[in-house]
């Protein structure tokens, strides 16, 4: 007998591996039954997804909103009109974060009090430029290119920077009073240590006009800086929620069982002739179809409320209640 397998034993060893049972446990020490249905998807604990899809809309939509003020606030501010826009709202890690930003570029470091965290907001030169130079009352067109911002343009920038902050600051009215406060600047992102590499970051980008193109603001909001506003708007999320499932029961009251409702059955007869109905006297009869009597309009003090059919039991008419008349019904 020889101690190699052939490629036949070989193949009948593989076939069999592969029908036995996968035998999956879930992290409680459950066996799933059926194994097929389990779905495995990656998942990258460097990037986690802390934001709910409706929590996500809400700050889209106060994002929105801030946006369209802050475009007022910069129409006045530099004597022109001022169009901005979202171009985006997503998370990013700061390390990756760090990768979108230019160089040279303006870079401001924020502190929102009483929240936790370093804000960054980054103007990228060519916008900082112009809106330095529209502000210096000039056209806002800047031919000089991309270079670094002299210490007089980045006073100009500053109150510019306070604008853009306590505009955020005041979208969250129904949180504690907020209050930004700038902490200082950079130009070269690979020198920005206000949080690790794999910080989750609320990226917020503002598209405008720099001079004769377009190009984009960002904001970039540390989660820890977010997360006592995220806990709020859950906690109000639930609050409404458990409003609107704990409504009042109706206080039903004795007395009530008293009360004397009437009660009608109607036909509905169809149209005739006003010249018809002027001729018409007692024992004149009018002709009505079959299906009139399975189409009985039940009122209940004056209110058609019932469908029901009508029919003849111990020498009493009656109406057998078939089933409530819909919204579109009851007139």
């Amino acid at each position: 007998m020889s101690d190699f397998l052939d490629q036949a034993e070989i193949d009948r060893l593989l076939a069999e591996e592969g029908q036995q049972e996968k035998i999956v446990f879930s992290h409680t020490g459950t066996r799933f039954q059926n194994v097929e249905k389990i779905v495995v998807e990656p998942f990258d604990f460097r990037t986690p997804v802390f934001l709910a899809e409706g929590e996500l809309r809400r700050l889209r939509m106060v994002h929105q909103e801030y946006i369209s003020t802050l475009s007022v606030r910069f129409s006045d501010l530099l004597r022109t009109d001022v169009n901005l826009k979202m171009s985006k709202l997503t998370t990013l890690a700061f390390g990756k974060f760090q990768e979108t930003m230019r160089t040279p570029s303006h870079i401001a470091l924020f502190k929102v009090e009483p929240l936790p965290g370093i804000g960054v907001f980054e103007i990228p030169p060519k916008m900082a430029l112009s809106l330095s130079n529209r502000m210096l009352g000039g056209k806002g067109l800047s031919s000089e290119g991309e270079r670094y911002l002299t210490e007089i343009e980045i006073a100009l920038l500053e109150e510019l920077i306070d604008i853009v902050l306590s505009e955020w600051c005041q979208q969250w009215k129904e949180e504690d009073e907020l209050h930004a406060r700038q902490l200082g600047y950079e130009s070269n992102p690979r020198f920005l240590q206000v949080c690790s590499n794999d910080t989750v970051m609320l990226i917020l980008g503002i598209e405008g006009l720099a001079g004769d193109t377009v190009d984009e603001m960002q904001i970039a909001l540390p989660y820890t800086m977010l997360e006592p506003i995220i806990k709020k708007m859950q906690a109000g999320r639930n609050r409404e929620m458990e409003m609107h499932a704990a409504k009042p029961k109706t206080n039903w009251r004795q007395p009530f069982e008293k009360i004397s409702v009437p009660v009608t059955a109607d036909w509905s007869v169809g149209k005739i002739l006003l010249s018809d109905v002027l001729q018409l006297r007692v024992g004149d009869v009018i002709e009505l179809p079959r299906s009139t009597i399975d189409d009985t309009k039940i009122r209940v003090a004056s209110q058609p409320r019932f469908r029901a059919s009508v029919g003849v039991e111990n020498n009493r008419v009656v109406a057998q209640i078939q089933n409530p008349l819909g919204k579109g019904e009851l007139v």
